[in-house]
């Protein structure tokens, strides 16, 4: 037992060993030099980002001449340009935990990619109202909100917990182009993979100055206008974690077609369908001069059509989303401005046939790697960072995904209020 403990110790440091050397690489620092050039950092990134996830890369900052020459002053450039690596990697994004310095005869920088990297794409803009829908109602009532998409969303009596006669406020976001995916940081990225959504939406009720909840085993309704239906669509929630929003399907609520007839409820004559539209009639509830709380009726259009529609039983993020399966699927590195960068940017994958955006994950503040991504589908690469108050640096370029495709975006600096114009041409 003991011999076959000790080969198997023996082979298992052999591969270990074997492992570290193919990725220990030699920097060159010509004529004794202590400084970074351009050289060495573009091989440094490079090798950084060659590497596999959850692999370890040994840079080596002495050349035998060196130490052969003088072996203590060898010692010495060795600490001072690790050092400097090690501003350099954290200049670039690089997190403090991935790397450290070990001693072999001469110290070293061992760096390590992780086996997982951060998405680049957070949630924004929140407090923007351009895109809320906002109304307060009597809980016994429900409400029917028609949303400037004309899709609908609708609350039935007594959805939320409290008592009938509490006043319920409920405030409703709604994400449905891939403008506002960029805009708003609000990316169709599933816990199972890429998504292509019907949209999404942020919803949250009040009462009494509180946030409420859903009473159990309450659902409401999510009517999608003219929605995809030749594909399965499911109810998704979504979960922000640091500002990232991750998805998750609940196969138990699966979204089905439902014609104008239906949609209403009620028999519709000929001329009225043929005119493709109807009116929804409703109440929605205002205070007075004396704080009480006044019906007002309120008429809206609603353009009659075909309705994907779907029920959630849960308050916050929310989607009309599937996975999208796709024959094969690759991931993508490139780089912004050559990969050099003090400050990270936020990157997006805009697919062009697909109602999908996608974050991508950071390996540094100028290199970014897809997730698996559906081959050979065209998409728009775009990059934001924000340098100042009033200036942010843009990047895109059109692309088709595949594995030979060799991209590095040049960014160029434009005026904050000139970026929605910028990304109204882009995103398409």
């Amino acid at each position: 037992m003991r011999p076959r403990f000790f080969i198997l110790f023996f082979v298992l440091s052999v591969s270990v060993f074997g492992k570290s050397l193919t990725r220990q690489i030699q920097l060159k620092f010509e004529n004794n030099g202590l400084g970074l050039t351009k050289e060495i950092k573009n091989k440094i990134l490079e090798s950084y980002l060659e590497i596999g996830n959850g692999d370890w890369i040994c840079f080596k900052t002495i050349s035998e001449t060196e130490i052969n020459n003088n072996r203590s002053l060898a010692f010495k450039n060795a600490k001072i340009r690790n050092r400097r690596i090690s501003e350099f990697l954290l200049k670039n994004g690089i997190y403090q935990d991935q790397f450290k310095f070990k001693y072999s005869s001469f110290e070293n920088v061992w760096l390590l990619k992780p086996q997982h990297f951060r998405s680049s794409v957070k949630v924004l803009n929140k407090n923007d109202t351009s895109n809320q829908v906002v109304k307060s109602f009597i809980n016994s009532e429900g409400c029917t909100f028609l949303l400037k998409s004309g899709n609908i969303i609708e609350f039935k009596s007594m959805s939320f917990e409290g008592f009938r006669s509490d006043k319920v406020t409920v405030r409703i976001q709604e994400f449905n182009s891939k403008f506002d995916f960029v805009k708003y940081g609000v990316t169709a990225q599933g816990d199972k993979g890429m998504l292509e959504t019907q949209g999404m939406y942020f919803v949250e009720a009040f009462s009494n100055g509180q946030k409420i909840k859903l009473r159990p085993r309450v659902s409401y309704t999510l009517k999608i206008k003219d929605g995809k239906s030749d594909v399965p669509f499911y109810s998704f929630y979504g979960k922000e974690t640091n500002g990232q929003l991750t998805w998750t399907k609940n196969s138990q609520q699966k979204f089905h077609s439902v014609s104008p007839e239906e949609n209403n409820g009620n028999s519709i004559d000929e001329e009225e369908y043929n005119s493709g539209s109807t009116e929804v009639v409703g109440i929605e509830y205002v205070e007075d001069n004396y704080g009480e709380l006044v019906g007002v009726y309120i008429r809206e259009t609603l353009r009659l059509g075909n309705h994907l529609v779907g029920q959630f039983s849960g308050l916050g993020w929310i989607n009309c989303d599937r996975f999208y399966d796709a024959e094969e699927t690759i991931t993508m590195k490139f780089s912004i401005d050559e990969g050099d960068s003090d400050t990270p940017y936020s990157v997006y994958l805009i697919f062009k046939d697909i109602n999908s955006v996608l974050p991508i994950y950071k390996i540094t503040n100028g290199t970014y790697q897809t997730p698996k991504i559906p081959k050979g589908a065209k998409a728009t690469l775009l990059a934001i960072k924000v340098t100042d108050k009033s200036e942010n640096k843009l990047a895109f370029q059109d692309i088709t995904i595949d594995e030979n495709t060799v991209v590095n975006l040049k960014s160029s600096v434009i005026k904050k209020a000139n970026l929605d114009a910028y990304m109204s041409d882009i995103i398409f």
